[in-house]
């Protein structure tokens, strides 16, 4: 058995209630996708041990969407897959180690990214910062 995840890391132009307040433009994880290095961790929370593997990511008119695997071997991924499975994780959250070629918003604290450079991890969330960064599918067998 391989459980299986897909959702929204980040949805387009929505500003974030984490604090930070970034607004991500369409378009922006594009180099890095066609890259093939695009390689960020899946994590609970923001911390911990890593609970899992992104595998493929794509853009279209509402975010950047995240296809990835949990990893039953490991505690807090089969700990992951419960809570999934319970209703009580109902998004995904970028991390905020994110590097972007940004712009301030007038009048906020901020900041438009157009292009992102880096990002470290992407996690699952009971609540995610950005309300349209869902997790839409869940499977218990290879999808």
């Amino acid at each position: 058995m391989t459980p299986m995840i897909a959702g929204y890391a980040t949805a387009w132009n929505i500003a974030t209630h984490d604090g930070e307040g970034d607004v991500i433009g369409a378009g922006s994880f594009a180099h890095l996708i066609a890259s093939g290095k695009f390689a960020p961790r899946m994590l609970f929370g923001h911390q911990g041990e890593e609970i899992g593997r992104w595998l493929q990511f794509s853009e279209d008119e509402i975010g950047l969407l995240a296809v990835g695997r949990l990893d039953l071997c490991s505690i807090a991924g089969r700990r992951a897959v419960e809570m999934i499975e319970a209703g009580e994780i109902t998004g995904l959250s970028r991390g905020a180690n994110m590097v972007c070629l940004a712009r301030p918003i007038p009048g906020t604290r901020s900041r438009y990214c157009k292009r992102v450079f880096h990002l470290g991890e992407i996690s699952l969330v009971r609540h995610p910062a950005n309300p349209r960064a869902l997790l839409l599918n869940y499977t218990a067998g290879t999808a």
